[in-house]
């Protein structure tokens, strides 16, 4: 009797044992791997060669806007369905795409964290290869922003895992609201209108300006006076490395503007070229301006990257990353 009361106590623990063990195993899912801005595309090698991959190169090859020189919008990576092997199917960023006659209906389909944490994975399947262009065509805005919106969102994500508290504090107290700026970050001026916080090594800057003022009309979402003012507070608050030089906008290069809404807030973002006044020194910014309405003021978050001679599509990328970590319900 003993021994039968003994075998159940054995098997029942055996049981809750592998139920935790499923619960536990449930969520250890693997990280993502590959470079930030990388997508892998499974797709055989007659449609990558065909016009099928023509147009799908002409949407992930597109040039980013706002850069000094042509760099991709994404980085491709080009597999084979057969070389699929466990080792990339835990990339960052996974575009599958087939065309077969068994296809009824066109579709794109998104599947987030299908094989690994914060990994985008998108489907695109069609009967022809007419209907895969476009369909492909039809979608090719789509396309991008969700897997741009997936790298902002992980980027995001680490950097609120370790953010460095001094300037969490200064802008929560000097804004009231919170932006998640990583390691390396420093304040390098805090004026009572205006916040510079930078990042800077040998051979690399990148920095935020954070402002605000009064709002007091519509026209002060204007291109126009978003760099008046842009340039007026550069002259004053940020100098170059010879006397007589400060921050200014390039004004010979275009400056590409939309609104948008940011967090629920009217909004404008504007990219273009910045440059030092008397001296040399360049690269591309990026800003979100938005009407704080609870407020009735205008915040302004304008980011720039100095590299010279590289890319620089990652690196403001990272700073886009820090203005969307914008939280103001921290109290």
């Amino acid at each position: 009797m003993k021994k039968i009361i003994n075998i159940t106590l054995l098997c029942a623990l055996i049981i809750v044992s592998a139920v935790s063990c499923k619960k536990t195993t449930k969520g250890l899912r693997p990280v993502v791997t590959g470079g930030s801005g990388e997508i892998l595309v499974l797709i055989n090698d007659a449609l990558w060669e065909s016009a099928v991959g023509d147009t799908l190169k002409s949407i992930l090859n597109d040039t980013q806007l706002g850069l000094p020189q042509d760099e991709p919008v994404l980085d491709v990576i080009h597999i084979n369905h057969n070389a699929f092997s466990s080792m990339f199917k835990t990339h960052r960023s996974i575009l599958d795409l087939r065309v077969s006659a068994k296809v009824k209906k066109s579709n794109l389909a998104v599947k987030d964290e299908l094989y690994a944490k914060t990994q985008s994975f998108m489907k695109i399947e069609a009967k022809n290869n007419k209907a895969m262009i476009e369909l492909l065509q039809e979608n090719r805005n789509k396309i991008v922003a969700y897997f741009l919106l997936g790298e902002r969102n992980r980027k995001i994500k680490t950097f609120r895992r370790n953010v460095v508290q001094e300037i969490f504090e200064k802008v929560k107290s000097k804004y009231q609201f919170t932006l998640s700026f990583p390691s390396g970050y420093k304040i390098n001026k805090d004026e009572p209108d205006f916040l510079w916080i930078s990042n800077e090594t040998p051979t690399t800057s990148q920095g935020m300006f954070i402002y605000s003022y009064d709002y007091l009309s519509e026209d002060m979402f204007s291109k126009d006076q978003f760099i008046k003012r842009r340039n007026n507070l550069l002259k004053k608050y940020v100098p170059g490395p010879t006397e007589g030089s400060y921050m200014g906008t390039e004004m010979s290069y275009p400056i590409i503007s939309r609104q948008f809404d940011f967090e629920g807030n009217y909004a404008y973002e504007t990219r273009g070229l910045w440059k030092v006044e008397n001296d040399f020194m360049g690269g591309p910014f990026v800003s979100v301006t938005f009407l704080d309405e609870k407020n009735n003021r205008v915040i302004c978050m304008d980011s720039y990257v100095y590299y010279p001679n590289n890319n620089k599509r990652e690196m403001l990328r990272e700073l886009e990353a820090i203005m969307y970590s914008y939280d103001n319900t921290i109290k």
